[in-house]
């Protein structure tokens, strides 16, 4: 139950953390980069426990 509660809390900090990251960011050419590099960082987040089972 530790590591599921460990989990959720990583994904609340991650995504708590880039939207704020997004909030100060100037909209332009790089913000759609940015924010596609965000929702990789956040699939990976959510993904970390899969790569733990498999190994």
């Amino acid at each position: 139950m530790g590591m599921v509660t460990a989990w959720v809390k990583d994904i609340f900090i991650v995504i708590l953390s880039i939207t704020f990251i997004e909030i100060l960011m100037p909209e332009g050419t790089m913000a759609k980069y940015l924010k596609f590099i965000f929702s990789m960082v956040i699939l990976a987040v959510i993904l970390s426990p899969v790569q733990a089972v498999l190994k």
